[in-house]
């Protein structure tokens, strides 16, 4: 569930941009408390210090490549601090922990609220996004607010939890579908390592939940001096929206949600719905190329490109095509089949090449190239998700549900679903070995300040039906972005809409509205 990170990522161009953000604590219209010197910082304290230098990964993925100049105009205006807060607000006088925080100053002639981002993950960091908004699209965010990033507890520079047997678990080459022998003993490794994290420090790992996250972004607020909060949240952001403006309903305002996740919390419930929305798009993939027939010939009817895509992958799982390009088999196919809307082209291309027995040629072969997020903290990032749904126990319930699934979508349902909570192995879970939530997740409900929830038509990493389940909670207006993007909005061609929002254009997303970027 990564979030709305810039498209520098994606190509990116080793430039160490050094000591662009050394910052000066000058007064704003957003401040902190100063801490005393020589005293250590009280809990809610917001201290303001030097901005460290970025690793290079956290610089191209905020802007450093794609928005160089702008980039550095705003790095150097950026502030950083770190806020202390109850590592458990249950019980707000014991354990702390010290969460950074960077805030990017509005260029606006009036006063400014801040706006508070996040970019999902869940684990993501989020000191920096300030920086990749403003040198972005929905720029003009700057002429009214205050742009707020925070590292999430346990992410990033707050109090990071590595959780090391697990993070190194290499699951070994896939098959095209696993056998029950095989996933369990990948469960049984997970949940071991897991195991040993969680009682090397089990109040850290207890303290990784939403609703203190939701907390902690209350404290910031409460240390900016500010009545009330927005906020823009993307993919696991939302939830961390949604719980904050449930639990704080007086002080939210403005709030922005993209690529929604569903509110209703079984795990089980949110794999089933990344596989149907996947086979949903591969149905669609079949009309297009049918609609194609004349360039890639793989049927005139979308019926008749199903069955001819499944034979070849039949074809392929028996006989792989060996190349000097390398092989095509299962799950090379697999990835054609599960392209996304922007990379039909080319996944058209591959498998017209494919059902002539050749080799896809060049770089426009369809497969996907996305390289893992840099900035993600997968042991804190697991624990958040999983405080925030309630997950399978046992392997044999997992197991279960993963068949009922390879039986109910027989194109895709037998590869991994593209959800945090899938484990590696189909048929596992992140969750494995971790205990169940002490205390269920936040109901999402109903608050003050307006909302607008945001969808992309085509994506499944965050379906659209989740955006329209949470609107039923929540209230607020939907936008459908006309994409299949995960995120994104505010670097694309919608980011005006964003903008138009936080601006008060309430028109700008009605019910129902649409948005071509």
């Amino acid at each position: 569930m990564g979030g709305a990170r810039s498209r520098g990522v994606r190509t990116v161009a080793g430039v160490m941009l050094a000591g662009l953000l050394a910052a000066a604590c000058a007064d704003g219209d957003v401040r902190p408390q100063a801490a005393a010197t020589g005293t250590p910082p009280r809990t809610g304290e917001l201290t303001w210090g030097t901005c460290p230098e970025p690793s290079e990964a956290e610089a191209q993925v905020w802007g450093a490549a794609e928005h160089r100049p702008a980039y550095a105009r705003h790095a150097a205006r950026l502030r950083c601090g770190t806020l202390t807060v109850p590592a458990d607000w249950t019980a707000p006088q014991g354990r702390r922990l010290e969460l950074a925080v960077a805030l990017l100053p509005s260029t606006g002639d009036g006063p400014a609220e801040p706006l508070a981002l996040n970019p999902g993950g869940p684990g993501v960091s989020g000191r920096l996004m300030p920086i990749g908004i403003a040198s972005g699209g929905a720029r003009a965010l700057l002429d009214r607010y205050a742009l707020v990033g925070l590292d999430v507890r346990g992410t990033g520079r707050s109090g990071p939890a590595p959780c090391p047997a697990a993070e190194s678990l290499d699951a070994g080459p896939q098959p095209a579908a696993p056998t029950h022998r095989t996933a369990r003993a990948y469960w049984n490794r997970l949940a071991r390592a897991h195991t040993t994290c969680a009682e090397a420090d089990p109040a850290q790992l207890a303290s990784l939940t939403t609703t203190n996250a939701a907390h902690d972004l209350d404290a910031l607020r409460r240390a900016l001096r500010a009545p009330r909060l927005h906020y823009y949240g993307v993919s696991w952001g939302t939830s961390l929206g949604a719980t904050y403006r449930t639990l704080f309903p007086t002080h939210s305002g403005r709030t922005l949600l993209e690529s929604v996740v569903s509110p209703d919390p079984d795990l089980r419930g949110l794999l089933d719905g990344v596989t149907r929305a996947r086979e949903q798009r591969f149905e669609h993939f079949t009309a297009w190329l049918a609609a194609r027939s004349d360039r890639y010939g793989l049927g005139i009817t979308a019926d008749e490109v199903r069955t001819r895509l499944l034979s070849l992958r039949e074809r392929l799982t028996t006989r792989p095509l060996r190349t000097s390009d390398g092989t095509y088999g299962r799950v090379e196919t697999d990835q054609y089949l599960d392209s996304e809307p922007a990379d039909r082209a080319g996944a058209g291309a591959a498998l017209s090449s494919l059902a002539r027995g050749r080799a896809p040629a060049g770089d426009g072969d369809g497969k996907p190239r996305t390289a893992a997020p840099p900035l993600v903290a997968p042991f804190a990032g697991t624990a958040l998700l999983c405080s925030q749904v309630t997950h399978a126990a046992s392997f044999a319930e997992q197991w279960s549900a993963y068949g009922e699934r390879r039986t109910a979508y027989p194109v895709l349902g037998a590869t991994r679903p593209m959800f945090p909570g899938s484990g590696e192995v189909p048929g596992t879970s992140t969750c494995a070995g971790l205990p169940a939530p002490e205390r269920p997740p936040v109901e999402p409900g109903r608050a003050g300040g307006p909302l607008l929830l945001v969808a992309h038509r085509d994506e499944v990493i965050t379906p659209l039906p989740w955006a329209r389940a949470m609107r039923a909670r929540t209230g607020g207006t939907l936008l459908v972005v006309g994409d299949g993007e995960h995120g994104g909005m505010a670097g694309g061609g919608c980011a005006g809409r964003v903008v138009g929002f936080f601006a008060g254009a309430e028109g700008a997303a009605a019910e129902g509205g649409v948005c071509k970027p």
